[in-house]
């Protein structure tokens, strides 16, 4: 089957808003084992609308369309493809009903152009969005199947997932297309580069229908898996195979696996403990804390954590001695020790990580250069790991990796209990 994606709009081709669209629908063709052969985004313009459907309808079979489905006279799609399929543009009552009770749910009247957005060729297929009010629409234009859907990343997920995969997968059938069960498998690792990864897996046997893949997805990598198979179970039990080879070489690099986080994988290990947390922050200025409290549920494990940016605070809200302070500077290993002794002590909890660094672009020093940061964890027991690292890069960038390595480094240490 050879596909085309279209996203309209002029947001687009002014580059004030990222393509999202074109690349997750790519891949969910991709998990099909469609591979998309072309990409087009174009203005929301009849013109270049028509010139576009119609080039890639003559060669394509299928072409998944986004944006244009609003209420708004700049939403074209609808009167274009209606035009271009020789149909009348109709109302979905079914849609528009759903639109009048939401509406009324809400208080809020419906204005006279509310219904441009429910409508569709008359005769298409008709894919309702339950994540919005602009029904998905199908209609054939020659020999390809194009298939519309809004632009809002949200409700063109939600159509997609609940109608397309399985209609796409009936076109496909329809067509004697000999299908294959494909599985898949992200391992996210963290820790090493992907050159250092892929080294590691030098000599994995890969068999017959098996693919092996590197994402570097800073500050991670992502070690992707592909397995087709015959049948469902085939396809799964080789991708269990393969897997289990991967995890006896990267070890504990290997943190979670598809959507997973580094800090859901920590929570994950700190709720499986019974273990509590509490963070010290310096150059990060909060990324960790706000890396934690993004995760729900994560209240009862982490109870709070101090931004102590200033030698003044480090001394007041964590107790560092300004001795030590004076001694070291606050980018140095006895401050960050004592900074995770602190929290760990004043927040009462079984684990203190404290970050202190010189995120640049200035500030560094000979013995101490810009990316140069220091990583204390405080545990049970009163024992504290300590780390030195630099990186170079832009400020952001230090202060991202400087907090993912904070919890990798409580992740690590978690483990030993």
């Amino acid at each position: 089957m050879r596909a085309e994606i279209i996203t309209i709009g002029d947001e687009l081709c002014r580059g004030e808003i990222v393509n999202t669209n074109a690349s997750w629908l790519a891949g969910a063709l991709w998990d099909m084992q469609i591979t998309v052969t072309h990409l087009h985004s174009c203005r929301d313009l009849a013109e270049d609308m028509a010139a576009i459907i119609r080039q890639a309808a003559g060669r394509s079979d299928l072409v998944l369309l986004s944006g244009g489905l609003g209420p708004t006279l700049d939403d074209l799609t609808v009167d274009l493809v209606s035009e271009l399929a020789c149909a009348e543009a109709v109302v979905d009552e079914e849609s528009a009903e759903r639109m009048r009770t939401r509406f009324a749910g809400a208080g809020v009247p419906l204005v006279a152009n509310a219904e441009r957005q429910v409508r569709v060729p008359k005769g298409a297929r008709v894919y309702a969005n339950s994540a919005g009010l602009a029904p998905g629409f199908e209609v054939q234009l020659g020999s390809a199947q194009l298939i519309a859907m809004p632009g809002p990343p949200r409700e063109l997920k939600a159509i997609f997932n609940d109608h397309l995969r399985d209609r796409i997968g009936e076109l496909r059938l329809a067509r004697g297309e000999k299908i294959e069960y494909v599985a898949r498998r992200i391992l996210r690792v963290f820790g090493k580069g992907e050159s250092h990864i892929a080294t590691a897996l030098e000599g994995l046997e890969i068999g017959q229908g098996e693919s092996l893949h590197y994402q570097v997805k800073p500050p991670e990598t992502l070690v992707k898996l592909v397995v087709r198979g015959a049948s469902c179970e085939l396809a799964a039990g080789q991708l269990k195979t393969m897997e289990t080879g991967i995890r006896e070489r990267l070890g504990s690099l290997v943190y979670g696996v598809d959507d997973d986080s580094l800090p859901a994988a920590l929570l994950r290990d700190l709720q499986a403990a019974g273990h509590t947390i509490s963070t010290a922050e310096s150059c990060t200025g909060g990324l960790i804390s706000g890396l934690l409290t993004d995760l729900p549920g994560v209240s009862r494990n982490f109870t709070g954590g101090a931004v102590t940016y200033s030698n003044a605070e480090k001394a007041r809200q964590l107790g560092v001695s300004t001795a030590t302070l004076e001694e070291h500077g606050a980018v140095s290993e006895p401050v960050v020790d004592e900074m995770a002794r602190g929290v760990r002590e004043r927040f009462g909890t079984d684990w203190g990580v404290a970050v202190s660094g010189v995120a640049g672009p200035g500030g560094g020093t000979e013995d101490k250069p810009v990316g140069t940061v220091w990583i204390a964890v405080a545990g049970p027991g009163d024992e504290v790991k300590t780390k030195r690292y630099c990186w170079p890069g832009a400020r952001d960038q230090v202060r991202s990796l400087a907090a993912y390595w904070a919890l990798n480094l409580v992740r690590r240490q978690l483990g030993k209990f």
